[in-house]
């Protein structure tokens, strides 16, 4: 099946512009669009407060047979039931989101992509039309094997220049400069770089599920190097000539930051949705005015649904309750990844 999907995915990529039979229905995003998607947004420093940039990230993961062979679960974005399953919880919570005058940065990979491209589904395309961000979010293992790390950069930057195309294709958008994902690999800046992204950020041990509190913060930086999981000195090193910029979290306090632990670990949705409006304002706590602070969270398809009568109800609280007096009073902007970047290469000038 893999060996024939790869087979049609390279054709269609070929030959998409010129093709005379039946083409893949995937909706393109204005080009307008997908520029606003990355640029800047002006920060209100008039009053010389300081501003946070806050957005919530989604990562889609490889659920199933990727692109590249591997994987394979029980829950498969091939089963149609389950990818519109999927596809429905996205747009329930991006609509919520925009209804706050927000908009998330959606990270994707195979399967999720090229189930889009195959079926016809525009989920991506309708996204990136409304200022969502398009972005990768890559499991290196799903797309490399298990033997992700005696691999070059050079074998790194091809498969993800592969995932980036699926994307560009499921999502009408030329631009992608965002992604997560290959924490343990030392060289990834080099290998995002070499693929055309630039900005990055939601480091976390695949193994552990966890973060190092050394990455806590709000102000970005370039890092010098990436980490093998022990060492972050080169991670933690600003260097002005980095090709990436990192984004942190927030000033969170604690390494528990997977998505599948936190009902368990932090005694279900609603305490975790405490421990954010917390971080939120320690987040505040620690901006500095004149310079660029930033705060996200993720969040995964179907994630935090409660009550199928009121789903996602725990978000929608969060948000009115916690971020849209913060948007009032100016303390909180919304802001992708990609324009949370760029106001801090702004300062760079």
């Amino acid at each position: 099946m893999k060996q024939i999907f790869v087979g049609l995915t390279a054709l269609i990529v070929l030959s998409l512009a010129c093709s005379q039979g039946a083409p893949v229905v995937v909706k393109t995003a204005p080009v307008e669009t997908a520029a606003a998607t990355t640029t800047a947004p002006p920060i209100n420093n008039e009053t010389g407060k300081a501003v946070l940039l806050f957005t919530i990230g989604m990562h889609i993961e490889p659920q199933g047979e990727t692109a590249q062979g591997y994987g394979g679960e029980k829950a498969d974005y091939h089963e149609p039931v389950f990818f519109d399953k999927h596809v429905n919880d996205i747009l329930t919570v991006t609509q919520m989101v925009e209804a706050h005058g927000g908009r998330m940065t959606i990270q994707a990979q195979s399967p999720f992509t090229t189930v889009a491209i195959e079926s016809g589904n525009t989920i991506l395309a309708d996204l990136a039309s409304r200022g969502h961000e398009m972005a990768l979010h890559f499991h290196e293992d799903a797309h490399l094997g298990k033997n992700d790390e005696t691999l070059s950069v050079q074998q790194w930057c091809d498969v993800m220049k592969q995932e980036i195309s699926f994307i560009k294709q499921a999502s009408g958008v030329a631009d992608i400069r965002y992604w997560s994902g290959g924490n343990l690999y030392p060289d990834v800046f080099a290998a995002g770089a070499c693929a055309g992204l630039d900005v990055n950020s939601d480091w976390k041990n695949p193994k552990t599920q966890g973060f190092d509190l050394s990455l806590v913060g709000v102000n970005p930086w370039r890092p010098a190097g990436g980490t093998n999981g022990m060492d972050f000195t080169l991670m933690t090193q600003s260097d002005p000539h980095g090709a990436v910029v990192f984004l942190p979290e927030g000033q969170y306090d604690r390494t528990d930051s997977a998505a599948s632990d936190r009902s368990q670990i932090a005694g279900g949705d609603e305490a975790y949705f405490e421990y954010l409006k917390e971080s939120l304002y320690a987040s505040l706590e620690a901006s500095q005015a004149g310079k660029v602070n930033v705060f996200h969270f993720t969040i995964h398809p179907g994630e935090f649904r409660g009550d199928p009568k009121h789903p996602f109800a725990v978000i929608e609280k969060f948000l009115t309750e916690v971020v849209d007096p913060l948007i009032v009073s100016g303390d909180v902007q919304w802001a992708t990844f990609s324009q949370m970047a760029d106001a801090y290469i702004a300062t760079e000038k």
